[in-house]
């Protein structure tokens, strides 16, 4: 089991926020939540970017 700190969970919550695209988190919804820095790392630039009009 790997320990985290809180540098660590700074990082997974940085790159969380970084997907702004809602399509992505629900074509992800299914996954295991171990697999979501994994998912993260391959998310694209077109995952980052919104889906809001008025943004």
């Amino acid at each position: 089991m790997i320990s985290w700190d809180e540098a660590d969970w700074a990082e997974l919550e940085e790159k969380a926020r970084s997907i702004t695209r809602a399509g992505w988190w629900i074509d992800q919804r299914d996954s295991e939540g171990t697999d979501l820095l994994e998912l993260l790392d391959a998310a694209t630039e077109a995952d980052r970017g919104t889906e809001n009009p008025f943004r």
